[in-house]
């Protein structure tokens, strides 16, 4: 029990269930809802997942984890958008880790 509980601390789970649910899962409910691509355009890939990006950058920074959890919501999404979004929202998965970097670096020790 007592391997279990170091284990899910040294991985932080709980980074890695959100990126999956916001990066893989999010865009596969809008694609089976058959949400219009206008809303998944604005409002998921700018405005919800740049929030996030920043949020997590955050986090990240303020809980003092290694600086390679930076690439999870990015890789995450990029996962989802490879197998559920247009070609275009490829590059998404660059703005939004240069978003996480940046308010990873703002953030003072």
């Amino acid at each position: 029990m007592n391997r279990v509980r170091i284990l899910m601390n040294d991985s932080h789970w709980r980074y890695w269930i959100f990126s999956i649910l916001i990066g893989v899962l999010l865009p596969f409910i809008l694609k089976i809802c058959r949400t219009p691509s206008v809303f998944i355009d604005m409002w998921f890939l700018i405005v919800l997942n740049i929030a996030v990006s920043f949020v997590v950058g955050n986090l990240i920074k303020t809980s003092q984890l290694k600086w390679f959890m930076l690439f999870v919501f990015p890789l995450t999404f990029l996962v989802g958008a490879f197998l559920l979004l247009p070609r275009y929202s490829y590059y998404f998965a660059l703005i939004y880790f240069c978003i996480e970097f940046l308010s990873y670096s703002m953030v003072k020790e």
